[in-house]
């Protein structure tokens, strides 16, 4: 018998557009049925629990497709930097924050979220700026996307940099001035090498940190999410700390962990494990390789293949030759991972495309291997994508974020970025994630994002290129039935069928029934994960 029914209820089953029922019966962490309420009522007994919605609208569990849980739980131990307007504010901030905490002397204090862009003077803060904040306290701050930061100079000495520094590999630059002197700026994998020098964070410390972020992601209808958490410690402290959630009973969220290998030393290492895609349970599951191939545009280390308009003879940075990034895609695919590459800029997609269609070549598998970001694409790495079966992870909430600087770095080529209709006609299919902490990982913006392609505003006025604009189904399938294909699932979530997992969102107003501008407005108001209530508002 069902354990719980809902019903008086518009529940689109996304099995096609329009595809709905009235109630939709509970047994276990399994779906019973779904249908109309007379036919449902005789699966409910004494002990059934009965849920009028009062005409409210469930959605399976959304599920984002790209994110950072830890780093998202780790907001609340960093300096906010977010919308800070001057580097003067961001040095008054970061001392604030050490004086309100007390905190002593050789601590590492980290500070995110910061935009250049948004500055009085456009410039990226450096070493000086920083040893205004502190000359005791080990500092860096990271750009909001995550591929550029600074740190102090004791920072610096403190993991061993230098101006005789060598960084292995492609794309890490470590700014100097005229004098060779390092000003502290860190770019893309010299960055990357400085986080992975800092203290890291055990079990004990990431289990509260997750927690929080459970609870916020219950109140937006999230139940399940594609995370990458390395940089924020190692393989074996990452599956303590979501074990120990799951054992004291708060795993509200399904995980599927991305697992950053930038090196074919660093795979072997996590293939010696003998992990390998899909290892797990329902709550835990080991995901795909993690391979970043180039930065951001709004650093401009998004790697294009021709300079920038507003920056003549700059490209951005490709982190890998053609030939390494092969041998790593081909050398984690051949051993049964699939493959997940960060690519924003055209040249870094075209590298990531090329490299994915030689790894299927050569055993034929289709591992639904995955672009993420996938921001700029022309026709022909499109149909290539198409061909090869290769997925992408989109972030529509990008879109308002970025769509005012596209047409300065992009100029005459600002066409070929954000093509997520252009992409769905091709057939390639699409996950929706936030990239959280860099945008908010509520489902409902980003779908708002994907349907109007606005801000918060209205603007611009009809939403930017809004031929590339998604219907409401679309753009509600990228957190749901699509975001379930990505990772192998769609057997199991995705959608709301007989037999699938009970995970799902109920919005406060039908989302295909309201204007298209009022999406941004709808509110999540109860969350089944597992067939347990985790949340009601």
């Amino acid at each position: 018998m069902s354990n719980t029914i809902l019903y008086n209820a518009n529940i689109y089953t996304m099995e096609a557009p329009g595809a709905r029922a009235e109630a939709i019966a509970i047994a276990g962490n399994r779906i019973e049925a779904v249908g109309r309420l007379d036919t449902l009522l005789p699966l409910a007994d004494a002990n059934t629990r009965m849920i009028d919605l009062g005409g409210k609208c469930v959605l399976p569990g959304f599920n984002d497709t790209h994110c950072h849980v830890v780093q998202t739980g780790m907001e609340s131990v960093k300096v906010c930097l977010r919308g800070v307007r001057s580097i003067g504010e961001l040095v008054v901030k970061m001392r604030r924050f050490i004086e309100d905490r007390h905190i002593p002397d050789g601590e590492w204090v980290v500070g995110y979220g910061y935009d250049q862009l948004l500055f009085d003077e456009p410039r990226q803060p450096n070493r000086d700026d920083l040893d205004k904040v502190s000359a005791r306290h080990p500092l860096m701050v990271d750009r909001i996307c995550g591929h550029i930061g600074a740190a102090n100079s004791l920072a610096l000495a403190r993991v061993g940099f230098d101006a005789h520094t060598v960084i292995e590999g492609e794309g890490g630059i470590m700014e100097k001035d005229a004098s060779g002197r390092l000003t502290g700026v860190l770019v893309e994998t010299a960055r990357d090498v400085m986080a992975n020098r800092m203290p890291k964070r055990d079990a004990a410390a990431l289990a509260p940190l997750i927690r929080g972020v459970f609870e916020e992601a219950s109140r937006y209808g999230v139940t399940s999410m594609q995370t990458d958490d390395l940089e924020a410690a190692p393989i074996g402290e990452i599956m303590a700390a979501y074990r120990r959630l799951k054992d004291e009973g708060s795993a509200t969220v399904r995980i599927w962990e991305e697992v950053q290998c930038p090196r074919p030393r660093a795979l072997e290492q996590f293939l010696a494990l003998g992990l390998r895609t899909g290892d797990g349970d329902g709550f835990f599951r080991i995901g795909n390789i993690k391979i970043i191939t180039d930065g951001s545009l709004g650093a401009r280390t998004a790697y294009m293949r021709t300079d920038y308009a507003d920056a003549p003879g700059a490209r951005g940075v490709a982190v890998y030759t053609q030939a390494d990034l092969d041998d790593l895609v081909c050398q984690a695919h051949l051993a049964g991972m699939q493959v997940a590459c960060h690519a924003i800029g055209d040249g870094a997609v075209g590298q990531c495309v090329h490299a994915m269609a030689a790894a299927r070549a050569m055993d034929g598998v289709d591992r639904r291997n995955r672009i993420v970001h996938c921001q700029f694409a022309g026709d022909d790495l499109l149909d290539a994508m198409a061909r090869a079966g290769i997925c992408a992870d989109i972030q529509p909430a990008f879109v308002p974020s970025d769509y005012g600087m596209v047409g300065a770095r992009m100029g005459a080529r600002s066409g070929i970025g954000y093509r997520w209709k252009t992409m769905a006609r091709r057939g390639i299919h699409m996950g929706g994630g936030s990239d959280s902490p860099v945008e908010t990982f509520n489902p409902v913006w980003g779908i708002h994002c994907a349907v109007n392609r606005t801000g918060r505003d209205g603007l611009p006025e009809g939403g930017w290129r809004p031929e590339e604009k998604l219907s409401v189904f679309e753009a509600v399938r990228l957190y749901t039935s699509e975001g379930a294909y990505l990772t192998f699932e769609e057997a199991d979530k995705g959608m709301l069928r007989p037999g699938m997992l009970a995970d799902m969102a109920v919005l406060d107003r039908d989302i295909f029934a309201v204007p298209q501008a009022e999406i941004m407005s709808l509110r999540n108001v109860m969350t089944i994960m597992d067939g347990n209530i985790v949340y009601t508002a």
